[in-house]
């Protein structure tokens, strides 16, 4: 009996207090909300009640904007215009962004756009943008003076536009130009001589499958003496073996990546082209400089491994041959 008596001054389960989420603090719920991507944000959890959208339309939330995570779960066969649901989201953020990441349906439009409405932004990362052009791409980033880190993943950008943009973001500190490294290798300095000349205040400074030369090396090292970090993997044009110039980079630079080093946690999936002639280069986006320093001589040259002018993604080194 006593035993019934203890049972019964028990809550049951059906008389438990569910718990208000309603009456969980802002700054918690924006938390919570903010680790969703934006396409989540702005057609899903903005219209779940007035409290959830009251947050979503608060400028706080929109200081970052990642919509790299966006295109990984947006449906193709899907209605949502990606480009203007960033407009959207850059709107919300009413001049207070400080960091976006763009993806492959960015143009030339949106990058103007988005230059506009946030001249705080200090960080920008742009990756697989073939629809942006060279161009259209430095006349927006000229319009963010306080930018501090460019990242460039597949994305083009002549030597003259990296010029523009060093000149008109002084406070640069941190530069990224990751390219497909190809066959056939083609020497070419203006991207490294334009970065040396116009941003000597970076502290970072990444340039995967680069064709510079020890030339162009030796210009960076000249001309911006402030580098922390350089990495120069898979720019195989470049030769330390002989001379000074490997010394230098390692007693200059606290984090020095040499060409042949692993790719293992560079950030991103390098790709590598194989082109069997200059017609395919073309098609991948090459410069009038790149053809103008292209060389019969070397068109056919097996200096490196490659897999049938396929498109390769690593995880482990990439084999280089002497």
């Amino acid at each position: 009996m006593a035993s019934t008596s203890a049972s019964a001054s028990e809550p049951s389960p059906a008389t438990e207090e569910t718990p208000n989420w309603l009456q969980m603090p802002h700054e918690l719920m924006t938390m919570i909300l903010q680790r969703l991507d934006t396409l989540e944000i702005l057609n899903s959890a903005q219209k779940v009640c007035t409290t959830w959208r009251k947050i979503c339309k608060d400028p706080a939330m929109w200081k970052v904007i990642n919509m790299l995570d966006s295109v990984v779960s947006w449906d193709p066969d899907s209605d949502y215009d990606l480009e203007n649901l960033t407009k959207q989201a850059v709107d919300r953020s009413c001049g207070e962004l400080i960091d976006i990441n763009l993806e492959s349906f960015c143009s030339d439009d949106l990058i103007d756009y988005v230059s506009q409405c946030s001249n705080k932004l200090k960080r920008l990362c742009l990756s697989n943008c073939y629809k942006i052009s060279s161009s259209g791409l430095a006349n927006a980033v000229k319009k963010l003076p306080q930018l501090e880190h460019l990242h460039l993943y597949y994305t083009s950008i002549n030597a003259e536009d990296i010029e523009v943009i060093g000149q008109n973001c002084p406070h640069l500190k941190s530069f990224k130009l990751n390219k497909e490294f190809t066959r056939p290798h083609i020497e070419f300095d203006g991207d490294v001589f334009a970065i040396a000349n116009s941003m000597p205040e970076l502290r970072d400074l990444q340039l995967f499958g680069n064709k510079m030369t020890n030339e162009g090396l030796q210009a960076i090292l000249n001309g911006c003496p402030h580098l922390e970090l350089l990495d120069v993997r898979r720019c195989f044009n470049l030769n330390l073996a002989s001379g000074n110039l490997g010394k230098l980079c390692v007693e200059r630079v606290k984090n020095f990546k040499h060409p042949n080093e692993s790719t293992k946690n560079c950030g991103f999936n390098p790709r590598i082209h194989a082109y069997d002639d200059i017609d395919d280069m073309y098609s991948s986006g090459y410069s009038d400089a790149d053809v103008d320093d292209f060389s019969e001589d070397g068109l056919f040259e097996e200096d490196y491994e490659f897999s049938g002018g396929s498109v390769i993604s690593e995880e482990d080194d990439y084999e280089y041959y002497d």
